[in-house]
């Protein structure tokens, strides 16, 4: 897992979605990152959020959300994170630093080796392509 995809059908009472709804789509995306860390017998908790908010969003429209891993320090890692529309228009683009924690003592630890592959694989996948 390079990257990662999440298609959702806004939703929202008064037309307009909210930011915060926005928000939470992202959150909703990262799901599958936060699980991936568990397997590693580490949980990651997000300890900076940078967002972007680019053009409005109403009820019913479908967006695409992609989630990449970025960066990878010592004990945290950095995704990005873009949401587009059924337009291909940028409508958020985010980036999201974990640290990572031991599940038992909720100490920070190194970022294991497995999430760290996967920088590794993309920069090998980006290298290919170019």
């Amino acid at each position: 897992m390079t990257y990662s995809q999440l298609q959702i059908t806004a939703e929202s009472s008064k037309g307009h979605v909210s930011n915060v709804k926005l928000f939470d789509y992202l959150d909703q995306a990262r799901r599958e990152w936060y699980h991936y860390c568990t397997l590693y017998d580490v949980e990651a908790v997000v300890v900076h959020i940078d967002i972007d908010y680019k053009i409005e969003v109403f009820h019913n429209e479908k967006l695409f959300i992609r989630t990449w891993i970025d960066r990878v320090g010592n004990t945290s890692f950095t995704i990005k994170q873009t949401m587009m529309n059924n337009r291909e228009e940028l409508v958020v683009s985010a980036a999201v630093i974990l640290t990572t924690i031991n599940r038992q003592t909720r100490k920070k630890i190194t970022v294991p080796d497995g999430v760290r592959s996967l920088l590794m694989n993309d920069s090998m996948l980006n290298a290919k392509v170019k």
